[in-house]
């Protein structure tokens, strides 16, 4: 019976495939000869109005429409800046059609609309990731990646610019498909420092495939740089001001100014950009701890109280830098390329570098007595100033070759990135009168050489074979010293701040992909990545004997990342996506460095250099359905995490300070629901994309304890079940074909942290923008955090504390940009367009292009 039920089957799919055929091509730019990725091909029938079906170009600008009958259609292709093409095309005897290569020229007075049509983050899905399209947000104009990213569905950005995907902080920052040298100690500066203006898309990778570095639990982030291949030459000069809102009042406004080109002409295809941002803004903090008799909880009894420390603060941060990106791409032949590429920030010179201050008041207090008096027992301010510069930069040498089925792409690159940072503390002791200024120097350097090689191959138009190669050498170096001044006695040095820190690293990788589609609908992907990691770790520092003692370690290992995706594509356009990662989170430099962080004297940090790594699975299931006007995706993920390290805090009561450093603890369970929809209404007056995540974690109990370090108790991390939600709406108005409106709204519920809890969030930005003289000038005008709601406060408790702050960062922020287009994009009409114009294709014809 079985038998009979496979041979049944197998027939019914042999008399499918006989009584169907498919249509294949490729879009390409005429100018250039560069593939057209996710242009529209859309299938009529012979009267060239009645749509039947269509479908986008991929990445290599093919594009295939599948299980048509026999008969008579007309396909067009269209692509925004583009003149569109039509095409006849005939089937007959169930034969597949190869159109081959469709040339799409541009067309000049569409070209000018790009600053219309495209309002707000349009959005698109591949296989392994979600593109966001950002080059026209207004709500960012004038900002840095950092405000790009705050409007990314997914992604969070804090006060102090940490970026998070997914409710997790374990994510890479890229920059046109590599890592970049970016670590949690320098992306917040470099984010900070890149414009918005030159950043085209936003890649979430939430589930990289063996191909990608396993580097980050929650996926990887990646910032698509603008580089237009335009006939000609086309570029824009912008300006703008910006201007906080926050008390005090009286601090100079920000501004930003840049300049990019775009040049291509015959095999030379060359961009240039450069611009210089300076920001000034205000903030402040809040802290209310309390020192207890046992362990705190997230209620207070008086009763419990030994002590009462408040902190009240103000803070204000000012400076620039500026931003330097050049490159091009040399056609040789006609199937290879070779490009040079770069971008660097320059913040050496004094008018160059970044500083801070800080006003802190602090005051302790005992409990109130039985006659309601309070008792102070110190009173004291402590003033910071900071200046510092973070100069560095990234180059890149790559050779392409594309030779039919077979493509293959060889990169090197170099980065050094760096911090330059002195640090001053004024501290007055009202009590006591004492008055001393306490000085802390770092200084660190990070270096990264890459090279990598990727392989690929199309044996059958449905399947491809990927295998590459790749080798990353790093090493980072820091000091740290600190001095303490006593007026009008001298300098004298700190031997418990100094520290020397290098960490070395070298990872070398193969891979291996192979995916393949049946039946037209399923697709399936494979891969296995193979990584040997070994690196060195030395630190310096002066014992309690004041002797100068060097610690070091080294790790060695040896692991595999598999990965897996399967789609099927059902009709009426609805696809459903499940994929499997296995990856890892490497702990980076701030927290393996035991520098002691002593700007706060209350609240001291340090790194831990015995921190390991810690691996994670990750499950994903998304759903995407797409309407001529509207789209939706749902995601289910589960992630599973080993050894997750985990920032904890503890009550030093011999020196009678709060203290945090980072641990590797327990295991955690995620579970989340992502939903993400784009809708157009009324002609596409009005566009929204909107986003709600739902998280559910949980995470083992565990405890610390290191006796070197004061600790009287370990420190209890309770078992945890953590919810919390996330919801973003971004609307696009287009109120005339000059005038549009962009709206941003955000909101994070409270939710659970280690030790305690964290309060929800919330805020609004609006930004407009009108263009003149045919629209090649625009003018932007936008406002952050209209609500001024923008704040960060969290309750921690623990072993003989219990502990409220809150922080508050670039509050309320105005801002006008003026931006002025130019170019040339004219060009010659071709002598020949035998294989991309208007004409007609038999079935069975498999030349009909240059293929």
């Amino acid at each position: 019976m079985r038998q009979r039920i496979t041979l049944l089957l197998g027939c019914l799919f042999v008399g499918l495939s006989l009584q169907a055929a498919d249509i294949m091509g490729r879009l390409v730019d005429y100018a250039s000869r560069k593939p057209i990725d996710f242009a529209n091909v859309s299938l009529y029938k012979a009267d060239g109005v009645t749509l039947i079906t269509g479908t986008s170009t991929d990445v290599d600008g093919e594009f295939a429409l599948y299980n048509l009958p026999d008969g008579k259609y007309v396909v067009t292709f269209s692509f925004m800046g583009y003149v569109e093409q039509r095409k006849e095309v005939i089937i007959l005897s169930n034969k597949d059609v190869q159109i081959g290569r469709i040339f799409l020229q541009e067309d000049t007075q569409q070209l000018d609309e790009v600053e219309v049509v495209g309002q707000g983050s349009t959005m698109r899905f591949e296989l392994d990731k979600k593109v966001f399209s950002v080059d026209q947000n207004i709500a960012s104009s004038g900002g840095s990646a950092s405000d790009v990213l705050e409007n990314i569905p997914s992604v969070d950005v804090d006060q102090e610019g940490n970026i998070s995907l997914r409710n997790s902080e374990s994510v890479e920052i890229w920059i046109n498909g590599k890592p970049a040298g970016l670590t949690a100690d320098n992306r917040a500066q470099v984010m900070e420092q890149l414009p918005a203006e030159s950043i085209k898309e936003i890649e979430l990778i939430t589930n990289p495939s063996a191909k990608f570095s396993p580097e980050g639990t929650a996926g990887i982030i990646n910032i698509v740089m603008k580089k237009d291949r335009k006939a000609g030459y086309y570029g824009s000069v912008n300006a703008g001001l910006s201007y906080s809102l926050a008390s005090p009042w009286n601090i100079p406004p920000g501004g930003n100014v840049g300049f990019n080109i775009n040049l291509s002409k015959g095999p030379v295809d060359a961009y240039f950009n450069i611009g210089y941002r300076y920001r000034n803004s205000n903030g402040g903090s809040y802290t209310m701890r309390h020192y207890l008799n046992g362990t705190g909880s997230s209620i207070v009894n008086e009763e419990d109280i030994t002590q009462t420390l408040v902190q009240d603060g103000t803070s204000n941060r000012s400076g620039g830098g500026l931003f330097l990106r050049a490159g091009a791409d040399f056609r040789v032949g006609n199937y290879s390329t070779i490009g040079v590429s770069g971008f660097g920030m320059v913040s050496d010179p004094k008018v160059f570098r970044n500083k801070s201050s800080n006003k802190n008041s602090y005051l302790m207090t005992l409990p109130m007595d039985e006659f309601g008096f309070v008792d102070t027992t110190r009173y004291y301010q402590r003033n910071q100033s900071q200046s510092g510069s973070h100069p560095g930069g990234m180059g890149t040498v790559d050779y392409r070759l594309e030779y039919e089925k077979h493509k293959l792409m060889v990169s090197a690159s170099y980065g050094n990135f760096g911090g330059n940072n002195t640090s001053i503390y004024d501290q007055i002791e009202y009590i006591d009168d004492r008055h001393y200024i306490q000085e802390q120097d770092n200084t660190n350097r990070d270096n990264r050489i890459e090279i990598k090689a990727d392989y690929e191959w199309k044996p059958t138009k449905q399947s491809r074979l990927e295998a590459g190669w790749n080798s990353t050498i790093s090493w980072g170096e820091s000091l740290s010293e600190a001095f303490d001044s006593v007026t009008g006695v001298g300098k004298t040095f700190l031997p418990d701040f100094y520290n020397e820190f290098s960490q070395p690293q070298q990872i070398h990788a193969l891979y291996i992909t192979y995916g393949n589609r049946f039946w037209d609908r399923l697709s399936v992907q494979v891969g296995l990545r193979g990584e040997y990691a070994h690196w060195d770790l030395s630190s310096t520092y002066y014992d309690q004997d004041g002797a100068l003692q060097t610690m070091q370690a080294d790790t060695t290992y040896w692991q595999l990342y598999p990965s897996a995706y399967i789609s099927y594509s059902f009709p009426n356009d609805h696809e459903l996506q499940l994929n499997y990662t296995r990856r890892v989170d490497r702990p980076w430099g701030g927290q393996l460095n035991p520098r002691i962080n002593m700007s706060d004297s209350t609240n001291i940090s340090y790194g831990n250099p015995l921190l390991y790594p810690s691996y994670s699975s990750s499950l994903e299931l998304n759903y995407l359905k797409t309407w001529e006007k509207h789209t939706l995706s749902a995601g289910l993920f589960y992630r599973f995490r080993d050894d997750i390290i985990q920032r904890i805090t503890y009550y030093d009561a011999v020196d009678e300070l709060m203290k945090s450093t980072s641990i590797n603890i327990s295991k955690r369970q995620e579970v989340g629901l992502e939903l993400v929809g784009k809708n157009r209404f009324w002609n596409d007056l009005l566009q929204l994309t909107t986003s709600v995540n739902v998280y559910y974690n949980t995470m083992t109990a565990a405890e610390y304890f290191d006796e070197t370090k004061n600790m009287i108790k370990p420190v209890i991390i309770p078992a945890e079940d953590i919810f919390s939600w996330s919801a973003r709406l971004n609307a696009s108005f287009m109120f005339t074909k000059t005038f549009t409106g962009q709206l941003t709204g955000r909101y994070r519920s409270p939710r659970v942290v280690a030790q305690g809890t964290s309060s929800h969030s919330y805020s609004i930005d609006l930004g407009l923008r009108k263009t003149f003289l045919d629209r090649k000038l625009a003018l932007a005008f936008n406002v952050r955090d209209i609500l001024n709601s923008r704040a960060r406060s969290n309750t921690k408790w623990g072993e003989g504390f219990w502990q409220f702050s809150e922080n508050r960062w670039n509050s309320r922020m105005v801002s006008v940009s003026l931006t002025y287009n130019f170019g040339n994009m004219r060009q010659k009409p071709p002598k020949r367009m035998s294989d991309g114009g208007a004409g007609m294709m038999m079935g069975g014809d498999e030349g009909g292009g240059e293929e």
